[in-house]
């Protein structure tokens, strides 16, 4: 029995379409310039970094809004752990600066996660139900 061999079928475009400059480029914003922009306005100092050559804070974040009051809790508490803290970043990280970048162009308020953004995080929980006007962000990592 002898078996036909397949052949590939070439690939074609049949309806390429030439992209044109907007007349209005100058006020476009790229989201690369964003992504930077937002990697440097939440970098740490070098005195955190430093700080955290020596100790690690356990930190608890938790922002809660209720028919337009807001509840904000940050608790953090010394670890005494040495050299850990190196090793956590000292900006965020692409992805994370994107996802904050595409959410301000939503009109979203990115403040309250660039507030509980941390080193490490363990937990990460955001909750909201517009009909009732709640929201919840609770963050637990190490900073």
């Amino acid at each position: 029995m002898s078996h036909s061999q397949r052949q590939p079928i070439p690939y074609t475009r049949p309806n390429v379409e030439i992209v044109q400059e907007m007349p209005h480029a100058e006020r476009i914003i790229h989201l690369g310039d964003q992504v930077q922009a937002l990697q440097s306005m939440a970098t740490i100092s070098i005195g955190s970094a430093l700080r955290r050559l020596l100790f690690v804070w356990l930190r608890i974040y938790v922002n809660e809004t209720r028919r337009g009051k807001s509840e904000k809790v940050n608790i953090k508490i010394p670890l005494p752990i040495p050299l850990l803290g190196a090793a956590f970043a000292r900006q965020l990280s692409f992805h994370k600066a994107a996802q904050l970048a595409s959410a301000a162009r939503r009109g979203d308020d990115v403040s309250e996660q660039l507030d509980s953004a941390m080193g490490f995080e363990f937990i990460r929980v955001q909750e909201g139900n517009p009909e009732r006007g709640k929201s919840t962000l609770v963050v637990i990592g190490l900073d």
